[in-house]
Parts: C-alpha cells; sequence; structure tokens
C-alpha cells in the first residue's frame, strides 16, 4: 500500500473483495448477499481488516483500498503533494496555506 509498516501486509483475496464492495459503498446486508456469506461473517471480516490495518471506519477500508489499487506513480503524487508531509493534518494544512479554499460559500 505505501511507505508504512501495516502496507507491508497483503490483502488476501477474501480481504480484497470485501474491500471492494466497500468501497462501491454497500451495506453489510448486500455484501452477504453478493458474497453468499451471513452478515455476521461480513462483521467478523470487517473487524478483521480494521484490526489488520489499524483501521477504524469502513470509510479507512475504501480509502485503504484505493490506495492500494492506485499505480505507483499516484502514491508518489499524493505523497509529495502541496509539500505536506505524510503527518500533516488537513486542518494544519489549510492553517498553512490559508488560498485553499475547503468548500464553496
Amino acid at each position: 500500500m505505501g511507505p508504512y509498516p501495516n502496507d507491508l501486509i497483503t490483502p488476501t483475496p477474501r480481504e480484497r473483495e470485501l474491500m471492494t464492495l466497500i468501497a462501491r459503498g454497500m451495506q453489510n446486508k448486500n455484501i452477504a448477499y453478493e458474497l453468499k456469506i451471513s452478515e455476521n461473517t461480513v462483521r467478523a471480516h470487517i473487524g478483521n481488516i480494521m484490526r489488520k490495518y489499524r483501521l477504524h471506519n469502513r470509510t479507512q477500508i475504501a480509502i485503504a483500498f484505493a490506495l492500494h489499487a492506485a499505480p505507483s506513480a499516484l502514491h508518489r503524487d499524493l505523497a509529495n503533494a502541496g509539500g505536506y508531509s505524510a503527518a500533516t493534518k488537513p486542518a494544519q494544512a489549510v492553517a498553512q496555506n490559508p488560498r485553499v479554499q475547503t468548500a464553496p460559500e
């Protein structure tokens, strides 16, 4: 996924399936139907993915999947975007560059 320690872990084929469906915005019951498994199994898989990659919610799973699937050139572009370090939080980035428009007024 990237230069971080948990990025060295490769998702299993089943984890990739789940991450793909989560990234599509599907609910657990729809994922269960699609994969022909129970909702409890879907929840268990999601919990395992969150623990394995140290994620906290479905949005982070979708982002992790998108970044994993992205070409390495995009990874470099995202890491170098705006000259901010990976540790810079969005609010700090806006404070550092007040010309960044966050939402239309």
